[in-house]
């Protein structure tokens, strides 16, 4: 059980013990545990129920933080390039979260260079640390397009706490790939998660920052095109889950990057 459950667990155990069958009796009886009246049981089954839910949700979060949770998806991607492998020279490489999955048009929508799509739905950055290898020494792409974060800061992860990873990212891509460009799509104000659009633009503001102090860093804001006049998402393009884009919202991505994509 998670520590910051552990004391109200402490108390449910002391509380749960049988009903006294004198009833006259005191509720602290010297030298014997402390005795329950109907209430009390009452308190402690919504206690119990309320600790249980705590820790379901807890556990819940770290699932969806576990660097283990997308082997599958590495298993089918290494299917994938045994049966076509990607031997393009100047690959252009798309991982991160579903925003990258769900974009099924890669190819179409960038026809003149050489796209390959690694998106696995719902990752956060502590797992494309952990799938490094699989992806970018693998792939050895010029160019790498990334969306991820959004994921890990709606999880409840801190600004500091994602930039920390970001970094780290950045540093491990430098040693096997000195000049391999890194293109930051950030994170999108979706109708679904507008509760947590200020702590993205906080989260946004900062990786901008560190992009402008490296030339091989590219930020590419995403809330002009996604955003309408009323600061509020724009209709019309987004999935039914209010969540991901839909074929109309990635032709405005697709926009926006073409022209850091264009052959030279």
């Amino acid at each position: 059980m998670p520590k910051s459950f552990q004391g109200i667990s402490w108390f449910l155990d002391l509380t749960s013990v049988p009903r006294r069958q004198d009833p006259k009796a005191s509720l602290l009886d010297s030298g014997s545990p402390l005795r329950c009246d109907s209430s009390m049981r009452s308190f402690i089954l919504i206690a119990n129920v309320i600790l249980h839910g705590l820790a379901l949700i807890q556990t819940h979060g770290e699932a969806k933080d576990d660097p283990r949770r997308f082997v599958k998806d590495f298993e089918k991607f290494a299917q994938l390039d045994k049966d076509n492998p990607p031997t393009a020279k100047n690959l252009t490489l798309f991982t991160g979260s579903s925003t990258i999955r769900r974009w099924t048009t890669l190819s179409r929508d960038f026809s003149g260079i050489p796209v390959l799509n690694r998106g696995f739905g719902g990752s956060q950055l502590n797992q494309v640390l952990h799938h490094f290898d699989d992806l970018f020494p693998r792939y050895k792409p010029t160019t790498i397009v990334l969306y991820c974060g959004e994921n890990d800061l709606w999880h409840g992860k801190s600004v500091n706490n994602v930039l920390g990873d970001f970094n780290s990212l950045v540093r491990r891509i430098r040693k096997p790939l000195p000049e391999t460009r890194l293109i930051y799509l950030s994170c999108k104000p979706s109708p679904k998660r507008m509760s947590k659009w200020k702590t993205y633009e906080r989260f946004n503001a900062q990786v901008e920052k560190i992009c402008k102090q490296d030339p091989l860093l590219t930020f590419v804001d995403t809330s002009p095109i996604l955003l309408g006049p009323d600061g509020k998402p724009a209709p019309g393009i987004w999935d039914k889950d209010e969540l991901h884009l839909n074929q109309a919202g990635y032709a405005r991505l697709t926009k926006l990057l073409a022209p850091l994509l264009s052959p030279k």
